[in-house]
């Protein structure tokens, strides 16, 4: 009950901050046009990006030069194929508000599913097992909506610095960070085509994000957790 209350009360409060302090990520632009990006070769992989937070794009105005682009040329590069990857996102999305984007037309013949979530979630405070479940729910409808063939990865959760915070309160999301982690591995463990992205770039202030060329990083550090679930030519079994 407490654990409830408590989110509710940090959920009016960030949903207050976000849209008010001069440290939040929300008045840095973001894409707003088209959300699919394309990069030529043989058999292009078709991908899907889903999520809020990092996947949003805050601080570039177009997703090719946001983490989808940056993922679908790392990918590309990588497997010496094509890719065509469309980004599922705007700013406020959750995975309970999420699953009637990802129709089952969105999802026939995509060979790769990423879900990144959890940041609103982890400042707000919402309760680990609680956000576990609902990621259970939204991988099982993608499962069940998706080809057979078709491969899920989660990304780990990862926060802001939160440096203008008080230091007992970084401490806390740092903890809730760390469980939903251990949900997202519970989540992969528990299905053959989903897996786990370890992913802990070093927390930054909002303000501090460098744009273009912090996506490129993270698509540097995503990438191969993919590819390692690959054969060898790249192709998805």
């Amino acid at each position: 009950m407490f654990a409830t209350f408590e989110h509710v009360v940090m959920k009016i409060f960030m949903f207050i901050w976000v849209r008010m302090s001069p440290n939040s990520w929300r008045g840095f632009p973001y894409p707003r046009g088209e959300s699919v990006v394309r990069f030529d070769g043989p058999d292009p992989h078709r991908i899907v990006l889903c999520g809020s937070g990092i996947v949003i794009g805050y601080g570039v105005t177009s997703h090719e030069l946001a983490l989808g682009g940056s993922i679908a040329r790392t990918l590309a590069a990588a497997t010496k194929r094509g890719a065509e990857l469309t980004t599922v996102t705007a700013p406020g999305t959750t995975l309970t508000n999420v699953r009637s984007k990802l129709s089952k037309e969105l999802l026939t013949d995509v060979d790769i599913v990423i879900l990144s979530f959890g940041t609103f979630e982890i400042l707000s405070l919402l309760p680990p097992t609680r956000w576990g479940k609902q990621l259970e729910k939204l991988v099982q409808a993608v499962l069940h909506d998706a080809t057979p063939h078709t491969k899920v990865f989660i990304v780990d959760c990862n926060t802001p610095k939160m440096s203008t915070f008080i230091t007992s309160y970084q401490r806390r999301i740092a903890k809730t960070s760390g469980a939903y982690n251990e949900q997202i591995a519970a989540v992969s463990r528990s299905h053959d085509r989903v897996h786990r992205i370890i992913f802990n770039p070093e927390a930054e202030d909002p303000e501090n994000i460098e744009g273009r060329s912090r996506y490129q990083e993270w698509a540097a550090s995503l990438v191969p957790g993919i590819t390692a679930h690959l054969p060898a030519d790249g192709a998805v079994e």
